[in-house]
């Protein structure tokens, strides 16, 4: 099998990506990241509801990293492990959901919990798509402690319209 796209650019890719995620956390707004999709991309995560998916670049830039990012000011995603398959154009990636000031707990442990995304490269340096996926429950228990201990004032909750229900 051929590969669909060159090792070099697959790594040119992620660089990118990781570069303009690192823009968004500093400014608080993740609506940049959609300039990296191509202008029909499917991007989607599943929850506890049922998996929600939203295709095209500004449905995406709205709902996936607008409405739904705005209530994580502050947080960081830092990637951990990346996985590239130049072969099949695709990318695997865990990051750390961690919420602002990177707190520790009272066992020195880091106030984090790990998700991870796959992607498929479209080419010229943008995704055509993209997976979500994490455990909604650990999450949820991690904004609960982080308003237990006023790390956060309250717990970020998404309106149906915020992700398109």
């Amino acid at each position: 099998m051929m590969a669909a796209y060159s090792r070099e650019e697959m790594e040119e890719m992620m660089r990118r990506w990781i570069e303009v995620n690192d823009k968004a956390e500093r400014e608080g707004n993740w609506r940049c990241l959609a300039d990296f999709y191509t202008e029909d991309v499917t991007y989607g995560w599943d929850t506890p509801n049922g998996k929600y998916e939203f295709n095209d670049r500004e449905t995406v830039r709205n709902t996936c990293v607008g409405a739904a990012m705005d209530p994580y000011q502050g947080w960081t995603y830092p990637y951990d492990k990346i996985v590239i398959d130049e072969t099949r154009g695709e990318a695997f990636c865990t990051w750390w959901q961690t919420p602002p000031g990177a707190p520790l707990r009272e066992d020195g442990s880091p106030m984090r919990v790990i998700g991870a995304s796959w992607f498929k490269y479209g080419g010229d340096y943008q995704w055509s798509e993209q997976l979500d996926m994490y455990d909604y429950t650990n999450i949820t228990n991690l904004i609960k402690e982080c308003v237990e201990k006023g790390i956060l004032a309250e717990m970020p909750v998404m309106s149906s319209e915020q992700v398109g229900g």
